[in-house]
C-alpha cells in the first residue's frame, strides 16, 4: 500500500518585529566593521584651511567647513602604522612626514575657542633629542639649516622672518623669553620676534611663558660662554623624548598662517593620530593630476642624527 504524501512545506513569513532586528542587527555589523576598519586599518582626513598651503590645499577656506571639507584635499592615513608605533614595533616618525595631530590644550585656537577644533594637520621638523631654533624664518635642526625650498618654490608662501626661541640670560641662567602677547578675546596670544626688532623679554615664570613654552624653557641647550648678559639673542632648545617639534608650510601670517609649535612647543607623540601617506581626493586639481604620495622633502635628508656643536653656526 503506498503511503500518504507528506504535507507540504508551509514558509512563515518573518513577523514584524524579527524583520526589524534583523534591520537593526545588519546595521550594527557594518557600523562595528566600519569601526574597526577606521580604527585598526585606514582612514582619510579632509584638510581645511590654508595651513599646510602649498603642499596641501584647503578648499575654500575655514569660515565654511562643509565647502572646505568638499574642496580640500583628502589624505590617507593608515592607522596600523599608529598601533604599531604605538606597540614600539616601529620607531619615531621621521623628519618631514606629514601627521594628523590632536590640538593640544595651549594652542591659542583652543585657549579662545575651547577645543572645537580636535585635529589638525602639521608637518613633522623634528623629532626627539633634535635641536630646533628659527633665524628669520629659517628653521635650523640639529644645526642645519633646513632648504625650504619645498614651500617656497612655488612663489606662494614666504615664510615670516621670525626668530626662535629668543632669551635673555644672567650669569649663565635664562631668565626672560623674547615674545610679545597679544590679547584676542581676552586671551593672551604669543607673538614671535622678527629679525631686527624684539620686545622686552617676558620672565620665564611668568604664567604666559609657562603655558605656551614652559617645555621649551626646561629644554633649552646650555648657554654658550659667550651669550651677551642681559640681551637678547637667539638660542635653541632640544625636543625632550616621546615630543615632536611640528610646523605649517604656510609659514606667511599674512596668507593665514600656521598655528603650530611656534606658538604652543613641541607636541607629545601619543597625540599623533596617523601619518598622511598620499593624497586620494580630488583627483584632479587645476588641469593637473592631484593623486600623490606623500614623501618627506629631501631637504630633511641632510639633518644629522645628533645635534652640532653650536646650533645654527
Amino acid at each position: 500500500m503506498t503511503p500518504p504524501p507528506e504535507p507540504a512545506a508551509t514558509t512563515r513569513r518573518p513577523t514584524a518585529s524579527q524583520r526589524f532586528w534583523a534591520e537593526v542587527r545588519g546595521y550594527a555589523e557594518a557600523l562595528v566593521i566600519a569601526f574597526l576598519i577606521v580604527t585598526f586599518v585606514f582612514n582619510t582626513v579632509g584638510v581645511v584651511g590654508g595651513s599646510m598651503r602649498p603642499n596641501l590645499d584647503g578648499g575654500v577656506g575655514s569660515s565654511n567647513m562643509f565647502r572646505s571639507l568638499l574642496t580640500g584635499d583628502r589624505v590617507f592615513i593608515p592607522k596600523y602604522d599608529t598601533w604599531l608605533r604605538r606597540a614600539g614595533v616601529l620607531g619615531d616618525y621621521a623628519r618631514g612626514e606629514i601627521v594628523v595631530v590632536r590640538e593640544p590644550a595651549n594652542a591659542p585656537i583652543h585657549q579662545i575657542d575651547g577645543g572645537r577644533r580636535p585635529f589638525f594637520i602639521k608637518r613633522i621638523v623634528a623629532g626627539p633629542g633634535d635641536t630646533v631654533q628659527i633665524d628669520a624664518g629659517q628653521v635650523i635642526v640639529n644645526g642645519v639649516r633646513v632648504d625650504q625650498g619645498f614651500i617656497t618654490d612655488s612663489g606662494e608662501i614666504t615664510p615670516d622672518p621670525e626668530d626662535f626661541p629668543v632669551v635673555t640670560q644672567r650669569d649663565g641662567e635664562v631668565d626672560g623669553v623674547v615674545v610679545a602677547f597679544q590679547p584676542v578675546r581676552d586671551v593672551a596670544v604669543p607673538r614671535l620676534p622678527r629679525a631686527g626688532f624684539y620686545p622686552s623679554a617676558v620672565a620665564v615664570d611668568d604664567p604666559r611663558v609657562q603655558l605656551y613654552y614652559g617645555t621649551v624653557v626646561d629644554h633649552l641647550v646650555p648657554v654658550p660662554d659667550d651669550a651677551p648678559e642681559n640681551e637678547p639673542f637667539l638660542h635653541a632648545f632640544e625636543v625632550p623624548p616621546g615630543m615632536y617639534y611640528v610646523m605649517g608650510d604656510n609659514r606667511q601670517a599674512s596668507a593665514g598662517g600656521s598655528e603650530d609649535s611656534r606658538m604652543f612647543g613641541p607636541i607629545r607623540g601619543i597625540t599623533i593620530a596617523g601619518r598622511a601617506t598620499a593624497v586620494i581626493w580630488p583627483p584632479r586639481r587645476d588641469g593637473d593630476w592631484n593623486w600623490r604620495r606623500l614623501q618627506p622633502p629631501e631637504a630633511f635628508d641632510v639633518v644629522p642624527d645628533e645635534p652640532s656643536a653650536a646650533p645654527g653656526s
